[in-house]
């Protein structure tokens, strides 16, 4: 009688050696054809254009403004921003099992429209109560057209490759845009005020994003019948044998949305906690200090130009680790490719806390963003790894949601800190703290259990 489809997975299992391998230049022409080459342009382009530039990499920006727009203090300004990122923590994981569920580009497309018309109406704003309601709105946009969508739809495109895809479009994506976008911004809100920074912004997401995804990124077909794909209980020896155990060696981008832990087997796993955990408190310290770096460094006698400029530096860094830590992680197969990023980003956060020099500033800043960037870049590769995507959308939006829950806090506590003691001072050396847990949390995480397959 023939093995069952279970039985067949668990043998390729038991067979594969323990060791992972590089990817070769047969597995690059294998994932790399005209249908998956169209779908990363396009992927790219909608990192580009996304939340993480449009939005984290110009808040700083308009913070330095809108107090004296709106007749508000900064930490009410702060408030709302805080309160923006804390509903993006409770919804994002309900926009990816809908994404999960429906489909990505059925959850995207509305997204993208609603994201640039909040931003246009950002832009007639003249009291601080349309602020909160713009943010709140911005809020239930955002996580319907950020990173889990498009890093869902690589994954099922690359397995092999799928570290260095990710890394390209973050870095080259989000991390280009995020480098730019706080000069571009600034230029606009010179030459316009607030309402021309905000305009231009809704006229990028609408004239570049919105088409980017319409016409270039897809998902492959699923299976007609995916009833048969085998399904591995977390914990079960098989699957946890070694770092390489994968259910199949010859899927197909078809196979890969279907296999994977439940969101039920998920939350029963350590890894799921310690990721969670170490993307909060790295959010809270990195885009924390992002978020309102600008008028920190202003208030020590950084003039606003050299601060928006440590900002483009920060940003050159995001590029940098989230390319490098992608490009690393194919090769090495382990999320110990972390901790070097993350003690670059203590060493950046302690100068941009308690230096003034601007050549330290522009030295520590990149240091910061390689933390970032590695953060940023492998949060969904990790999740990949140790969960599958049967359950990608739902389990990444959780970590994303950790992301915001902390940037929230972070931007919350650097106000406060700010308006009650008349500096941001102390936030470095809590920041200092957040940042080192995070670090740990990434050290004691075991092997993957979706490394890429063997051959």
């Amino acid at each position: 009688m023939a093995l069952s489809n279970t039985n067949r997975a668990k043998t390729k299992i038991a067979d594969r050696a323990t060791q992972p391998r590089r990817p070769t230049g047969e597995d690059m022409q294998k994932e790399f054809t005209s249908r998956s080459a169209f779908v990363v342009l396009g992927v790219w382009l909608a990192f580009l254009t996304g939340p993480n530039a449009m939005v984290a990499a110009t808040n700083s920006n308009f913070l330095n403004v809108l107090p004296g727009v709106l007749g508000a203090s900064r930490t009410a300004v702060s408030g709302a921003l805080a309160v923006s990122v804390w509903l993006v923590a409770l919804v994002i994981p309900f926009t990816g099992r809908l994404m999960d569920r429906f489909g990505v580009r059925a959850v995207i497309l509305p997204a993208l429209v609603g994201f640039a018309a909040i931003y246009f109406l950002m832009g007639t704003m003249t009291q601080l109560w349309h602020f909160y309601v713009l943010q709140i709105l911005l809020a239930f946009v955002i996580t319907a057209c950020n990173a889990v969508g498009y890093a869902k739809v690589v994954s099922t495109w690359f397995d092999r490759n799928r570290g260095l895809v990710l890394g390209l479009c973050v870095a080259f994506g989000a991390g280009l845009g995020q480098t730019i976008m706080p000069q571009v911004s600034q230029w606009a809100i010179g030459w316009g005020g607030y309402r021309g920074g905000y305009w231009l912004i809704a006229a990028i997401i609408l004239c570049i994003g919105f088409p980017a995804v319409f016409l270039l990124v897809r998902t492959p077909d699923a299976r007609a019948n995916s009833s048969t794909t085998p399904h591995f209980e977390p914990g079960e020896p098989d699957t946890n044998a070694s770092p390489a155990a994968v259910p199949f060696e010859d899927d197909t981008p078809q196979d890969r949305q279907t296999i994977g832990l439940t969101f039920r087997e998920a939350i029963r796993t350590r890894e799921l906690y310690l990721i969670f955990t170490a993307i909060a408190f790295a959010s809270m310290s990195l885009l924390g200090t992002i978020q309102q770096a600008v008028p920190m460094l202003t208030d020590r006698g950084v003039d606003v130009s050299a601060a928006t400029t440590v900002m483009s530096f920060v940003f050159m860094g995001v590029v940098a680790g989230e390319f490098s830590a992608g490009l690393i992680v194919d090769r090495l197969n382990t999320p110990k490719v972390v901790l070097p990023y993350f003690l670059c980003a203590i060493v950046g956060l302690y100068v941009l806390h308690h230096v003034n020099n601007t050549t330290a500033l522009t030295l520590g800043a990149p240091l910061m963003g390689l933390g970032l960037g590695c953060e940023v870049g492998l949060n969904a590769y990790l999740i990949s790894r140790y969960f599958g995507l049967k359950s990608f959308g739902t389990l990444y939006g959780l970590t994303m949601g950790a992301s915001n829950l902390g940037i929230g806090l972070g931007i919350v506590l650097m106000g406060f800190v700010r308006d009650t003691w008349g500096s941001y001072a102390p936030m470095g050396t809590v920041f200092l703290g957040t940042m080192s847990i995070s670090l740990i949390c990434i050290l004691v995480l075991g092997p993957f259990r979706y490394a890429p397959a063997r051959r």
